[in-house]
């Protein structure tokens, strides 16, 4: 199974799509992009949520979400 159709099953982690966005953005790869916001999406809609990180070892994505929800 590839990339793409990982991405289209929501078979990564919030952790892997961290990773994957921040190698589709390099590549200024909109496909992926895209799909990484719907995988994120569903994942919220099914009650998932990523992991708790300490404050010195989050990730961009993970600072930005901590700061937009007041946190």
């Amino acid at each position: 199974m590839n990339r793409l159709q990982k991405l289209k099953n929501d078979v990564y982690s919030f952790e892997e799509l961290d990773t994957l966005e921040k190698n589709a953005t390099k590549l200024a790869d909109a496909q992926t992009l895209s799909l990484i916001e719907i995988s994120r999406a569903s994942k919220a809609a099914k009650g998932e949520k990523p992991k708790q990180v300490d404050i010195e070892n989050e990730t961009a994505r993970a600072k930005r979400d901590r700061i937009r929800n007041g946190g």
